[in-house]
Protein backbone atom coordinates (compact mmCIF):
# COMPACT_ATOMS: atom_id res chain seq x y z
CA UNK A 1 0.00 0.00 0.00
CA UNK A 2 2.73 2.11 1.27
CA UNK A 3 5.05 1.78 -2.04
CA UNK A 4 1.95 2.13 -4.22
CA UNK A 5 1.26 5.27 -2.92
CA UNK A 6 4.88 6.40 -3.22
CA UNK A 7 5.13 5.70 -6.22
CA UNK A 8 1.95 7.53 -7.87
CA UNK A 9 3.65 10.58 -6.15
CA UNK A 10 4.68 12.36 -9.70
CA UNK A 11 7.12 14.94 -8.73
CA UNK A 12 9.08 13.08 -6.18
CA UNK A 13 11.58 11.39 -8.09
CA UNK A 14 14.14 13.17 -10.43
CA UNK A 15 14.55 11.62 -14.13
CA UNK A 16 18.15 10.29 -12.29
CA UNK A 17 16.35 8.53 -9.64
CA UNK A 18 13.87 6.96 -12.00
CA UNK A 19 16.64 5.77 -14.23
CA UNK A 20 18.43 4.43 -11.25
CA UNK A 21 15.70 2.58 -10.45
CA UNK A 22 15.26 1.06 -13.50
CA UNK A 23 18.77 -0.08 -13.49
CA UNK A 24 17.77 -1.79 -9.44
CA UNK A 25 15.27 -3.58 -11.58
CA UNK A 26 17.70 -5.08 -13.93
CA UNK A 27 19.83 -6.14 -10.88
CA UNK A 28 17.18 -7.77 -9.04
CA UNK A 29 15.98 -9.90 -12.40
CA UNK A 30 19.78 -10.43 -12.75
CA UNK A 31 19.56 -12.46 -9.60
CA UNK A 32 16.28 -13.74 -9.69
CA UNK A 33 14.16 -12.01 -7.29
CA UNK A 34 11.00 -10.70 -7.45
CA UNK A 35 10.87 -6.90 -5.66
CA UNK A 36 8.18 -5.79 -8.83
CA UNK A 37 7.56 -2.14 -8.60
CA UNK A 38 3.90 -0.67 -10.01
CA UNK A 39 3.63 -1.39 -13.65
CA UNK A 40 3.33 2.26 -14.77
CA UNK A 41 5.82 3.91 -12.40
CA UNK A 42 8.33 0.81 -13.68
CA UNK A 43 7.62 2.04 -17.26
CA UNK A 44 7.93 5.65 -15.92
CA UNK A 45 11.17 4.16 -14.87
CA UNK A 46 12.35 2.36 -18.23
CA UNK A 47 11.69 5.73 -20.09
CA UNK A 48 13.80 7.69 -18.08
CA UNK A 49 16.44 5.05 -18.30
CA UNK A 50 16.38 5.49 -22.05
CA UNK A 51 15.74 9.34 -22.35
CA UNK A 52 18.67 10.64 -23.39
CA UNK A 53 19.90 10.22 -26.91
CA UNK A 54 22.69 8.23 -28.04
CA UNK A 55 25.15 10.68 -29.70
CA UNK A 56 27.57 8.96 -31.65
CA UNK A 57 31.10 10.25 -31.53
CA UNK A 58 33.25 11.25 -34.22
CA UNK A 59 34.97 7.53 -33.57
CA UNK A 60 32.01 5.70 -33.90
CA UNK A 61 30.90 7.04 -37.45
CA UNK A 62 34.69 6.09 -38.66
CA UNK A 63 34.06 2.77 -37.32
CA UNK A 64 30.55 2.40 -38.64
CA UNK A 65 32.35 3.57 -41.82
CA UNK A 66 35.07 1.10 -41.78
CA UNK A 67 32.31 -1.97 -41.25
CA UNK A 68 30.00 -0.86 -44.22
CA UNK A 69 33.17 -0.35 -46.65
CA UNK A 70 33.82 -4.28 -45.54
CA UNK A 71 30.38 -4.59 -47.24
CA UNK A 72 28.45 -5.85 -43.82
CA UNK A 73 25.06 -5.08 -43.26
CA UNK A 74 24.64 -3.32 -39.79
CA UNK A 75 22.09 -1.04 -37.82
CA UNK A 76 23.47 1.66 -35.41
CA UNK A 77 22.45 3.17 -32.07
CA UNK A 78 19.90 -0.38 -31.55
CA UNK A 79 17.80 0.04 -28.85
CA UNK A 80 17.39 -3.25 -26.73
CA UNK A 81 14.43 -4.56 -24.77
CA UNK A 82 15.93 -3.56 -21.34
CA UNK A 83 16.89 -0.15 -22.64
CA UNK A 84 20.29 -0.08 -23.80
CA UNK A 85 21.61 1.24 -26.58
CA UNK A 86 24.53 -0.61 -28.81
CA UNK A 87 26.53 1.24 -30.52
CA UNK A 88 26.87 -1.38 -33.56
CA UNK A 89 25.02 -4.00 -34.68
CA UNK A 90 26.65 -6.57 -36.83
CA UNK A 91 25.48 -9.91 -38.07
CA UNK A 92 29.09 -11.99 -38.73
CA UNK A 93 28.90 -15.99 -38.90
CA UNK A 94 24.82 -16.24 -38.69
CA UNK A 95 25.57 -14.33 -34.58
CA UNK A 96 24.31 -10.65 -34.17
CA UNK A 97 27.70 -9.03 -32.53
CA UNK A 98 26.94 -5.81 -30.76
CA UNK A 99 30.13 -3.65 -30.88
CA UNK A 100 30.12 -0.78 -28.34
CA UNK A 101 32.94 1.65 -29.14
CA UNK A 102 34.34 2.57 -25.85
CA UNK A 103 36.16 6.23 -26.06
CA UNK A 104 37.59 7.27 -23.04
CA UNK A 105 35.02 8.12 -20.47
CA UNK A 106 34.32 4.79 -19.98
CA UNK A 107 37.36 3.76 -18.78
CA UNK A 108 39.10 4.41 -15.19
CA UNK A 109 43.14 3.94 -16.92
CA UNK A 110 42.51 0.77 -19.28
CA UNK A 111 40.30 -0.75 -17.28
CA UNK A 112 35.92 -0.30 -17.64
CA UNK A 113 34.65 2.15 -15.50
CA UNK A 114 31.37 0.70 -13.49
CA UNK A 115 28.11 2.08 -15.99
CA UNK A 116 30.43 0.33 -18.75
CA UNK A 117 30.26 -2.75 -16.72
CA UNK A 118 27.28 -2.85 -15.37
CA UNK A 119 25.96 -2.53 -19.35
CA UNK A 120 28.00 -5.33 -20.58
CA UNK A 121 26.98 -7.45 -18.03
CA UNK A 122 23.00 -6.74 -17.87
CA UNK A 123 22.89 -7.08 -21.74
CA UNK A 124 24.77 -10.15 -21.86
CA UNK A 125 22.85 -11.90 -18.83
CA UNK A 126 19.23 -10.57 -19.45
CA UNK A 127 19.23 -10.34 -22.92
CA UNK A 128 22.09 -13.00 -24.24
CA UNK A 129 24.15 -9.85 -26.05
CA UNK A 130 27.67 -11.02 -27.83
CA UNK A 131 29.56 -7.43 -27.25
CA UNK A 132 32.67 -6.69 -27.89
CA UNK A 133 34.17 -3.81 -26.95
CA UNK A 134 36.48 -1.50 -29.19
CA UNK A 135 38.71 1.03 -26.96
CA UNK A 136 40.33 3.88 -28.18
CA UNK A 137 43.47 3.34 -27.93
CA UNK A 138 42.86 0.30 -30.17
CA UNK A 139 41.24 2.20 -32.67
CA UNK A 140 43.70 5.29 -32.59
CA UNK A 141 46.68 2.71 -33.41
CA UNK A 142 44.39 1.63 -36.57
CA UNK A 143 42.90 5.00 -37.27
CA UNK A 144 45.10 6.30 -40.48
CA UNK A 145 45.31 3.22 -42.40
CA UNK A 146 42.25 2.01 -43.77
CA UNK A 147 43.48 -1.49 -44.65
CA UNK A 148 44.47 -1.89 -40.62
CA UNK A 149 40.80 -0.64 -39.43
CA UNK A 150 39.49 -3.27 -41.47
CA UNK A 151 41.28 -5.82 -40.97
CA UNK A 152 40.99 -5.03 -37.00
CA UNK A 153 37.06 -5.27 -36.76
CA UNK A 154 37.45 -8.64 -38.81
CA UNK A 155 39.63 -10.19 -35.88
CA UNK A 156 36.91 -8.07 -33.45
CA UNK A 157 34.20 -9.84 -35.37
CA UNK A 158 36.21 -12.69 -35.55
CA UNK A 159 37.04 -13.26 -31.56
CA UNK A 160 33.44 -12.34 -30.40
CA UNK A 161 32.33 -14.70 -32.50
CA UNK A 162 34.46 -17.73 -31.20
CA UNK A 163 33.54 -16.56 -27.67
CA UNK A 164 29.46 -17.04 -28.16
CA UNK A 165 30.19 -20.54 -28.71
Amino acid sequence: KHLKQLTETTDLFSPESLSQLHQWQLWNRERGAVLPLPPDFSERCKAAFMASQPRPSRMQRQVEATVSALGLPFRAEVITEIGYSIDIVVEWQGVQIGIEVDGPSHFLGRDPDGPTLLKRRQLRRLEGWTLCSLPFWEWNDVSSDAERRKQYVLQLLQRASEASL
